[in-house]
Parts: structure tokens; C-alpha cells; sequence
């Protein structure tokens, strides 16, 4: 593989709007990807659309999972594929598989005609790559990570100079997999796609990144904890639920209710909806609810028995319907 440098692409498109794509259901026709200007940035699988765009248009391919190796490895992918090489292994710490390349010379990367490196971990903490500048992050060869591969996406979008972005596909939507007209070739399933959304919102504030989401399907997001405690502990615990239940309807949370079936499994069940997956990010991510959820740690943590569960799930607004393009164009479409 012939390594594109890290540093040469700071600022390399300064002052331009950049496209990221993304895999989740869309409005959004993919074939106006003709029209970008560019830069685009796909995320996995997303990549399948790289052929609508014109000939000379600057793209990246970002993934870290194995699984993604048959579109790393496809000698028709023209996007630049950006990878980290400090990160043989990832997913949970309780899931960890193997990453899509061991480092810098995984003999898989001979197949593959060129790419840009970048680190993990290095110079600067981890903490504090958000904070840094442009030239900081060129010597240090390093992007931020967390869950969702589209983070270190966004960072790299800002280090080569972006100052705005159009997210397609990036909603969020968690329960309702991916948009059906991208080719799935991976394999991949769908998880945790909420949480990833309110990473991307703090990743792009703390980068002051303006942002359109585009061709989001009408919706609501409803979600349902269930919590397991000791009874010995329920007076703490219900105080703590007021609050929590206050802080979400605070944050537009609409028609909290919440069950308590201890008779029956020993659980409490809060239920909530939020009229867009934009106003759950904003009360996920906020300190209120940061610190309202902390509050619970303190009975919930010392009993083995409790338990801490939620689960997010976007609902489409009746009538609701994904733009119709073909899942499988001509590979030279936009060409």
C-alpha cells in the first residue's frame, strides 16, 4: 500500500462543506450524491454509493471491524480508505473482536493500492485530542475515538479543514437497522445507534461544527428502562426516580409513566417518547441527565442483584417512506 501522509491533509480542504454517509434509513435519494462537490465521507457499508459520485470528487472509507475488509479490499473502492493502526482489536471490552488491521503492516494492506494511517493512541491524551488544534493533530498522527466508527470520521472531517457537514443516514434511529437499499456485503448488524448519535452531537460541538442532518424520516424516539433493585433500598431509589423522571420530561420527554412491577420480577419500568431523535440527544448528552443518572449509583452499585437496563427505538410517523433508489447500481453510475 502506498501511505498517503496523515499531515498532508491538514486543511487540505479548508472552507469546504463536507458530505458524511452514513448507513442508517434515509429520505435522501443517493443519486444526488452526483452533485456533491465533495468531500464525502462513508461510513462502512455506505461506501456501495461511492459510484454515484463524478469522477475527481474527494472520498474516504472509514471502517474498524473485520467485516469490512471485503469493501477494503474491493479493487473497485476508490475512496481512500482512512484506518486506525493502533487498534488490532475492537468492540466492548466484554466483545472485542478483531479489528480491520493489526497496524501499519498487516499483509492484507499489499492488496490495497493506497491509504491514510492514524493512531489511537500517542502524544496527546485521549481527553484532549477535541481540544487541540489542526497542526497539533498533524504532528501527533492521532483522531478521537468512542463507539461508532463515524467519530474519528468527524475529527478527520475537521482536521482536513471542513467547516460545515451534511449528514445522510446518520440519524440515529435506533431498532430499525439499516436503510434497505445500501448493500449490506458485511454482514453487519445494527447496534447502539442512539448512544452513537449523542456521541457524534458532543464530538461536533466541542469541534463547533455546524451540522444538517438530511432526508431524516418523520419520527418519534420512544425508550424503556428497566431497573432492578433491592427492596431494602426502594425509598433512596424512588427519590432518585423522581428526579430522573423529571429531568426527562424537562428535556421533552413526553408521557413519562413509570410501572412498578416488584411483586411480580422485582423491576421498575420507565417509559418515555421524545417527539425527534434531535431532543433525546440533546437530554442524553446534557449534564442534567449525566448527573441524574450518577445519582443512582450510589444503592444501585453496592447490591450484585440490581440491574440497570435501557433500550432506545425510533418509530416512524405513519406514512413514513425511504426515498426508492436500486440497492445495486452500475458500478459506473457516476462516472
Amino acid at each position: 500500500m502506498t501511505e498517503l501522509p496523515f499531515a498532508s491533509f491538514c486543511n487540505r480542504f479548508a472552507g469546504r462543506t463536507g458530505w458524511v454517509i452514513g448507513r442508517g434509513p434515509t429520505r435522501f435519494r443517493y443519486e444526488s450524491l452526483r452533485d456533491c462537490e465533495g468531500p464525502v465521507f462513508f461510513v462502512n457499508d455506505s461506501v456501495s454509493q461511492e459510484p454515484w459520485l463524478r469522477r475527481g470528487i474527494p472520498s474516504f472509507f472509514f471502517a474498524h471491524d473485520a467485516s469490512m475488509e471485503c469493501w477494503l479490499l474491493d479493487p473497485r473502492r476508490r475512496a481512500v480508505p482512512v484506518m486506525v493502526a493502533d487498534q488490532p482489536l475492537t468492540g466492548p471490552a466484554d466483545a472485542r473482536v478483531r479489528g480491520l488491521i493489526s497496524g501499519a503492516a498487516d499483509p492484507r494492506l499489499a492488496s490495497v493500492a493506497s491509504g491514510v494511517l492514524y493512531t489511537k493512541y500517542g502524544m496527546i491524551s485521549r481527553e484532549c485530542l477535541l481540544g487541540r488544534t489542526r497542526e497539533e493533530i498533524r504532528e501527533a498522527g492521532q483522531l478521537y475515538t468512542s463507539n461508532g466508527t463515524i467519530i474519528p470520521l468527524l475529527h478527520f472531517a475537521w482536521y482536513v479543514g471542513c467547516t460545515s457537514l451534511n449528514l445522510v443516514g446518520c440519524d440515529g434511529f435506533a431498532g430499525v437497522g439499516y436503510d434497505e437499499r445500501l448493500e449490506n456485503r458485511s454482514g453487519s448488524v445494527q447496534v447502539n445507534a442512539t448512544n452513537i448519535r449523542v456521541k457524534q452531537d458532543e464530538v461536533l460541538d466541542r469541534l463547533s461544527l455546524p451540522r444538517s442532518y438530511l432526508g431524516t424520516i418523520p419520527h418519534r424516539v420512544t425508550m424503556i428502562m428497566e431497573i432492578r433493585v433491592d427492596r431494602a433500598r426502594h425509598e433512596g431509589f424512588l427519590a432518585w426516580v423522581e428526579k430522573l423522571v423529571w429531568r426527562v420530561r424537562d428535556a421533552g420527554c413526553d408521557g413519562v409513566a413509570v410501572t412498578d412491577s416488584v411483586g411480580r420480577s422485582g423491576s421498575f419500568w420507565i417509559n418515555g417518547t421524545w417527539p425527534t431523535i434531535e431532543s433525546c440527544s440533546r437530554c442524553l448528552g446534557s449534564d442534567a441527565y449525566a448527573k441524574a443518572v450518577l445519582g443512582g449509583v450510589p444503592f444501585l452499585a453496592r447490591d450484585p442483584a440490581t440491574a440497570f437496563k435501557v433500550a432506545f427505538r425510533a418509530v416512524p410517523a405513519e406514512g413514513a417512506v425511504v426515498a426508492q433508489t436500486p440497492m445495486h447500481m452500475n458500478r459506473d453510475a457516476g462516472r
